[in-house]
């Protein structure tokens, strides 16, 4: 795998990485690593759903076309950062492209693509976002997926004591 330099369009993330402290713990940001910034944006035409027996989400295509995913839109993140979060999200989550839209402006240092001036809110942009493509048994589809939940009895011990988000953090930590 190459590492660029290059700016990377920026991160949409809708389950567990919306949080500050799992996503550094995933990403492990050290003293050279780019200043983040971080808005809420959606995602129009897919929905979430809770993955069986884990505390995290999935997100699949909708039926609905005008049901929208809300998250965090991350804006800085370095190639090594990037690299870390494909390691994380594994087989089951590839990494995508889709169109966010923005809730709020972003300053012109976040730009890409030589764009002179910030997003606007409301602008739409095209972002990472680590899709479910496993097989949709995985996913408890009666039960939507609830950040605050997540936040409230989750995220905690997930980190602290959970396997599998030791596994998931030792598959990121693997050097490209």
């Amino acid at each position: 795998m190459t590492i660029t330099a290059e700016p990377a369009p920026p991160c949409f993330f809708y389950g567990s990485l919306m949080n500050e402290k799992v996503l550094n713990a995933v990403t492990r940001p050290g003293p050279d690593s780019n200043t983040l910034f971080a808005i809420k944006a959606t995602v129009q035409g897919y929905t979430r759903f809770t993955y069986h027996n884990q505390p995290y989400p999935g997100m699949v295509l909708s039926k609905d076309p005008t049901e929208t995913v809300e998250g965090l839109l991350v804006f800085g993140h370095t190639a090594q950062e990037l690299y870390r979060l494909d390691q994380f999200e594994g087989p089951e989550y590839p990494r995508s492209t889709l169109p966010v839209r923005l809730s709020a402006s972003v300053p012109s240092s976040y730009t890409l693509n030589g764009r002179v001036k910030g997003y606007g809110e409301g602008e739409t942009v095209n972002a990472y976002v680590y899709l479910f493509t496993g097989p949709m048994e995985h996913l408890d589809q009666n039960r939507p997926w609830d950040y605050e939940k997540f936040k409230k009895e989750h995220v905690d011990d997930w980190m602290s004591i959970d396997a599998t988000f030791q596994y998931m953090v030792e598959r990121a930590e693997r050097e490209p």
